[in-house]
C-alpha cells in the first residue's frame, strides 16, 4: 500500500473501494442480476424435447468424501442445483429442494448439488442444518467442474437449478432461486416425457 501523508484516508477510501467491488460481484454471482445475465441466458426456461443439449455427466467427491459419476444415474431425471453455503438465496431455496427430493424419489428423480466457491466445513455445516440428504459434488476453487456446464446454465449465477431428461438432455433451467412448487411443475413436466 503507498503510504501518504494523508494514509489514512487514503486507507479508508480504498477499503471502501474494495468493499463496494466485492459486493457487487457478491451480488451478480448470487442469484445473478436483471432479466438476462452476462452469459445471455434468461432467469428460467423449459426446453422442447427437439432443442435440447446434452448434459455433461460430471464426476468427483461429494462433500462427504465419496466419489460419484453422475453417470451412475443414466436413465432417470436428474435434478442439479448449483450453491454455495455463503449465498442467501441459496439458503432460502435449501427446504424447497430437499422437500422435492424426498416427494420425486419414489419417481425415479435423482437430485445432485454442486457446492461451489465455498469453505469445506461451512457446506458441510450447511448441508447437516438444511438436512440435505441428497449428494453433493465439490467444485474446486478453479471451477473445473463448473467450466464443463459453459453453455449449459452461466457460470456467474448461483444458485441455479437444471432438469436432466432420462436422455441425459438439459430439460429445464432456473438461473435463480426456486420455490417447490416451481420445480414439481417443471418435474411434472420433464416426467411425463415432454
Amino acid at each position: 500500500m503507498l503510504r501518504r501523508t494523508d494514509g489514512t484516508r487514503r486507507s479508508v477510501a480504498v477499503m471502501a473501494a474494495t468493499t463496494a467491488a466485492a459486493l457487487t460481484f457478491g451480488l451478480a454471482a448470487c442469484g445473478g442480476s436483471g432479466p438476462k445475465n452476462k452469459d445471455g441466458l434468461g432467469k428460467s426456461a423449459a426446453f422442447s424435447v427437439k432443442d435440447r443439449k446434452q448434459f455433461p455427466m460430471l464426476s468427483g467427491t461429494t462433500l462427504d468424501g465419496a466419489k460419484l459419476d453422475m453417470a451412475s444415474y443414466k436413465g432417470k431425471v436428474m435434478v442439479v442445483n448449483i450453491w454455495g453455503s455463503w449465498c442467501d438465496p441459496c439458503q432460502q431455496e435449501a427446504p424447497y429442494l430437499e422437500h422435492a427430493n424426498e416427494a420425486y424419489r419414489d419417481k425415479g428423480v435423482q437430485f445432485v448439488g454442486i457446492d461451489t466457491r465455498d469453505n469445506t466445513g461451512q457446506a458441510q455445516a450447511f448441508v447437516k442444518a438444511k438436512q440435505i440428504s441428497y449428494p453433493n459434488l465439490v467444485d474446486d476453487g478453479n471451477e473445473t467442474l463448473l467450466s464443463k456446464l459453459a453453455g449449459i446454465t452461466s457460470l456467474a449465477s448461483v444458485p441455479s437449478t437444471m432438469i436432466i431428461d432420462k436422455n441425459g438432455d438439459l430439460a429445464w433451467r432456473a438461473l435463480q432461486p426456486v420455490s417447490f412448487t416451481d420445480l414439481s411443475t417443471a418435474l411434472d413436466t420433464v416426467l411425463s416425457g415432454q
